[in-house]
Parts: C-alpha cells; sequence; structure tokens
C-alpha cells in the first residue's frame, strides 16, 4: 500500500513540476477559486482513493479471472461513492487539483503530506498490539 501511495504522490509532484516550468497566465486559469474544494476534503478524498485502490487491488488478486468487472470499472464506481460522500463530481475534483497546480502548489504538497502522514499512522497504530501482545508474552514468560 505505502508503495502506491509514494508512487501517486511522485506523479503528483512530477505534475506540478512541470506546470511550474511555465507558469499560467491567470487570465486563462480554468478553475476558478470559488469553485475549488477545501484542503480538508481533498485530503479526505486523496486518503479514501487511496485506501480504497489498495482493498480493490488486494481483492482483485484474490479473486482474478472470476469478475467480470475490470479494475477501473470497480475504482470508478468507489470513487464516485467517495465524491457523493464529499458532496462533489469527479470533474470538480480534478478542476480543484488543476487550480491547486496552477495557484498553491505548496497547499497541494501539503494536502498529501497530510494523506501520507494518517497512512503512517495507521500502519503505526495497526503495529501497537503486535507489539503489546509481544511485551505480553515475555513479561508472562519471566
Amino acid at each position: 500500500m505505502s508503495n502506491r501511495i509514494l508512487s501517486v504522490f511522485f506523479v503528483l509532484v512530477s505534475a506540478m513540476l512541470i506546470v511550474s516550468c511555465d507558469p499560467p497566465d491567470k487570465q486563462q486559469q480554468l478553475v476558478s477559486e470559488e469553485r475549488r474544494l477545501s484542503k480538508e476534503t481533498m485530503e479526505n478524498i486523496f486518503y479514501e482513493m487511496h485506501l480504497a485502490d489498495a482493498m480493490v487491488s488486494l481483492r482483485m488478486v484474490q479473486v482474478s479471472g472470476h469478475t467480470s468487472l475490470t479494475q477501473y470499472q470497480v475504482d470508478s464506481l468507489i470513487y464516485e461513492s467517495i465524491y457523493d460522500k464529499y458532496g462533489c463530481t469527479r470533474e470538480s475534483f480534478e478542476e480543484s487539483i488543476l487550480w491547486y497546480l496552477q495557484n498553491d502548489q505548496e497547499q497541494l504538497r501539503s494536502i498529501y503530506e497530510g494523506v501520507v502522514e494518517r497512512f503512517n499512522q495507521e500502519i503505526a497504530e495497526s503495529k501497537k498490539p503486535e507489539a503489546d501482545s509481544v511485551a505480553v508474552v515475555e513479561s508472562n514468560t519471566l
């Protein structure tokens, strides 16, 4: 799961670098500030998308050859439910990514750092019960 997160993060960073090489004219911006999604909403959507990707990828591997839906179709259905949850559309999400790329790349980087931090916290929390149970076993054997 962390490799997929890092891959997406590097793709976004690469896109930001490409866009930053030739800053767009403010008159030609594709997305207005009023229509962009908030930092918190963007972080939540990215987080849930990556979580869904990981779960779908794992499930698709487990049932490969036993489903009539492609991973793309499954991802699309899941993404639509995420967009609905946050009251937006695929288009408004993509427009918001463009807005952040054009106007506030540092904020987009911050959004993704928040997503990565949330996954790191989950990983740490998931390992904590293992550490606790090892401590219990060690104290019982002494």
